[in-house]
């Protein structure tokens, strides 16, 4: 479908220090029909998905992506004993058409592990799934099918060891590289050390518990974010699922490279979202849910924005309790939201600190035109910007 406001759209200069030159913002894929998710869906519709979650659970296996306890951590020999070893470092691989292989992964406690295919011909057909030892078998936690001669997924374990599956599945023949790498990393609101490191978001175990998950829409690739800024991402669903709320769906970080999504196609997605700084993250609704929604009637100027009286089923009070979660670590340096939105979020600030559950000396942060601001196309989601600096 070709939406025919697009035609009306232009990339405008603006001498604004730190602003963005919108592009059609997020999910990305929702206002351009050339885009494709990972699971070869066409990003014109988003998936209404998310449940009620308590952080104390632990990784249970109530879920429907069939995790266990952390108990059951490495799997017997037995359990898919086609697999490969897979090595640090990269690995050659080459495959035919319509081949499969299966590669054995274990990941220690505290360890965030990346996975990278590079491959010829670029255009190869081929398919990366990850799946998790649920103590019976392997257990899909998510994959990745987009983009020329690369894939990537990452994993991370907070609570004990436990082994992986990296499955790859291709209908055209394949040469190339399987290259695994790992980090130490940490959850937490603040980043101690390395925080400029460029790391994919890794899959959620438990999208209940974790608090993000991600949809047919999501760009794999496009998942790479500073460390500090996973950690906050994270922090940030750990802490609304930890309430009850559902998921929250984040799109685009920023390239594997550090570059701007869209650049690997000559298509940019965005006008900023370089060196991981930036991320896109869907609002909450009236219902507790978070998909990637409109929150108004839209008007299109230089983008999409709110005409104003139009606001409907938007949670002021549940994203202002979310934005906390990020303002708190004194990182942010700029967010952007419609500016019709801007008002309900204050409100929903002001009963946030009356009930406690958001920092007193946090509200100034929502009305101080910085660090929420308005900017087109902001109707269905928040862009988080945090700083370059050092730290102090």
């Amino acid at each position: 479908m070709a939406w025919p406001w697009l035609a009306c759209l232009a990339v405008v200069g603006v001498a604004c220090a730190g602003c963005e030159n919108r592009v059609g913002d997020g999910p990305p894929g929702a206002f351009d029909d050339a885009a494709l998710g990972d699971a070869g869906v066409l990003d014109s519709g988003v998936d209404d998905l998310g449940s009620a979650a308590d952080l104390d659970v632990p990784f249970d296996g109530g879920g429907d992506q069939g995790v266990t306890s952390p108990d059951s951590g490495v799997a017997p020999a037995e359990v898919a004993p086609e697999a490969l070893p897979l090595a640090d470092g990269a690995s050659s691989v080459t495959l035919a058409a319509g081949a499969e292989r299966l590669y054995r992964v274990e990941v220690p406690r505290g360890e965030h592990v990346g996975f990278r295919l590079d491959f010829t011909p670029t255009n190869a057909a081929v398919t990366m799934t990850v799946e998790r030892y649920d103590g019976v078998g392997p257990a899909y936690l998510g994959l990745t099918n987009g983009g020329r001669g690369i894939r990537t997924l990452a994993v991370f374990e907070p609570q004990a060891a436990r082994t992986y599956w990296v499955r790859l599945t291709t209908t055209t023949a394949l040469t190339g590289a399987l290259n695994v790498t790992r980090t130490p990393f940490a959850d937490g609101p603040e980043c101690l050390g390395d925080c400029d490191r460029l790391l994919q978001l890794p899959l959620p175990i438990d999208p209940a518990v974790d608090g993000y998950d991600w949809t047919p829409s999501t760009v794999m690739r496009y998942q790479f974010g500073r460390r500090d800024l996973l950690m906050l991402v994270r922090f940030a669903g750990q802490s609304m699922a930890a309430a009850g709320y559902a998921p929250f769906i984040p799109e685009d970080f920023s390239q594997w490279d550090g570059e701007t999504p869209g650049t690997d196609t000559g298509s940019l997605r965005h006008a900023s979202h370089q060196r991981g700084k930036d991320v896109d993250i869907s609002l909450y609704g009236l219902d507790g849910e978070a998909p990637w929604r409109t929150y108004c009637q839209l008007m299109y100027v230089d983008g999409r924005e709110c005409v104003a009286g139009t606001v409907t089923n938007y949670d002021g009070y549940a994203n202002a309790r979310m934005f906390a979660a990020f303002y708190q670590s004194g990182r942010v340096t700029r967010a952007f939201l419609d500016r019709a939105l801007i008002p309900p979020t204050g409100d929903g600030a002001d009963d946030a600190v009356l009930d406690g559950s958001v920092d007193a000396a946090l509200r100034p942060l929502y009305s101080d035109g910085v660090h929420l601001q308005h900017w087109p196309n902001h109707d269905n989601h928040i862009h988080v910007r945090v700083s370059e600096d050092p730290y102090p």
